[in-house]
């Protein structure tokens, strides 16, 4: 299991018959939130750069030292025992909330949980007295102590099932500690994504924090708030996560791995969605947010930037090679003028692909490059058209649309399954 990228974690898990919940494979977005400052940094650049570099190393299954190697090359200089701490709390944290989510997943079968302490001389007093103690899995208890509950914890849970927590003893509401939290931590599972605001006022509340740095802390916080509210739009975005749509995902994951095993296993899901030729949710708020993805400090620029990201990061690896596509069916096309000579422009990622009901045949030339060849990636057909495409209409006749790349400027642009509008 070292140094396996979270693509690689979940093959790993299929391969030994684990059905993952839903959340899996979207845990990549809430991982890049910023979950705690870092003191002893002068800027809020510096801040970004050792918690990015954390993020990359968790994504690609690294080590403490291939983190230390990233930060040196980014010019910081902090004491190692302090890159540790950052490393290990910020790492524990992703873990831990992945670790919730799939004993929320089992707890039909497994709803309570027992604290399991490392009782050896680096043990903690405070982390000792909640040894063995038992609760319900939805027990508020667990809001506070869930693992990890302090800077360094090596506290872990065990998940059992009713009959075993009634064997060992259910602890009772009087023999509850109530212990003190290291100052400026916080990690909540049922918050997960609310963890980085939380932190940064903790931060900002302190007496300590000179005024410069108060305003980078409080524009860094005013960023994770935007994050946070659009990592949420997207994952309730999502389409609904069948059988159908978890056999998609894992012939995804299966050719993907072989590709660039780095993928986050988010880009799968949204990709998928946007490979949908049916309107839904995320294609929605995808179309919402290219209005403003311009726009510095605003939720439809940072879900822009995450949708796009995923697509971006795909299309690097399994672009068309064909010069010519063929199909019968652009999403969103039918209300445009399309009038030999006209240029229309692509707004969003698009499908083409060729319709059930088979109608006038499409065809765009010198096409190589210009979109996602999803049967690279998956098992379905057709290309995902890259956003910023203009096409020129060479010819249209009752049975064949003929359309060509080019560098002219659109006059009609149309947004994937929403009505087309004029740029005049």
């Amino acid at each position: 299991m070292d140094n396996m990228t979270l693509l690689q974690a979940l093959d790993y898990a299929r391969s030994r018959n684990v059905i993952l919940p839903a959340e899996f494979y979207s845990l990549d977005l809430n991982s890049r939130q910023y979950a705690s400052t870092v003191s002893g940094l002068a800027s809020l650049n510096q801040i970004k750069s050792v918690l990015n570099s954390v993020y990359n190393v968790v994504e690609s299954g690294g080590t403490f030292q291939d983190f230390q190697k990233m930060i040196e090359a980014d010019g910081i200089d902090l004491p190692e025992a302090q890159l540790k701490n950052v490393f290990r709390t910020n790492t524990q944290n992703a873990y831990g909330y992945g670790r919730w989510l799939h004993q929320q997943h089992n707890k039909g079968k497994r709803p309570y949980l027992m604290m399991m302490v490392i009782n050896d001389k680096r043990t903690r007093p405070t982390h000792s007295m909640l040894d063995r103690i038992i609760r319900h899995i939805d027990d508020p208890f667990w809001r506070r102590y869930y693992p990890p509950w302090a800077f360094m914890c090596r506290c872990t849970v065990m998940a059992l099932t009713e009959k075993q927590a009634m064997k060992y003893g259910i602890t009772p509401d009087d023999e509850l500690p109530d212990l003190p939290k290291d100052d400026g931590f916080s990690f909540d599972p049922w918050n997960y994504d609310q963890q980085s605001i939380e932190v940064l006022r903790n931060r900002l509340s302190s007496s300590t924090i000179a005024p410069e740095f108060k305003r980078q802390i409080e524009r860094l916080s005013n960023e994770a708030t935007i994050d946070v509210q659009a990592i949420k739009q997207i994952k309730t975005s999502f389409s609904e996560f069948d059988d159908v749509k978890r056999g998609l995902l894992d012939e995804m994951v299966d050719k993907t791995i072989q590709l660039d095993p780095d993928i986050r296993p988010s880009d799968l899901r949204i990709t998928l969605d946007l490979s949908d030729e049916k309107e839904n949710a995320l294609t929605t708020i995808l179309n919402q947010s290219e209005i403003q993805k311009d726009q510095q400090g605003t939720i439809g620029k940072s879900i822009w930037d995450k949708i796009m990201g995923a697509f971006n990061r795909l299309f690097s690896f399994a672009k068309n090679t064909a010069n010519k596509l063929t199909g019968s069916s652009i999403r969103g096309i039918d209300d445009l003028n399309l009038t030999a000579g006209n240029v229309i422009g692509i707004k969003t990622p698009t499908l083409f692909r060729e319709a059930e009901k088979v109608g006038k045949q499409i065809i765009i030339l010198d096409a190589k490059g210009v979109a996602i060849d999803l049967n690279k990636i998956s098992s379905l057909d057709g290309s995902l058209l890259a956003p910023d495409l203009s096409l020129e209409v060479v010819s249209n006749s009752d049975d064949q649309l003929v359309l060509k790349r080019t560098d002219k400027q659109a006059v009609r642009y149309f947004i994937a399954n929403q009505n087309a509008f004029s740029l005049y």
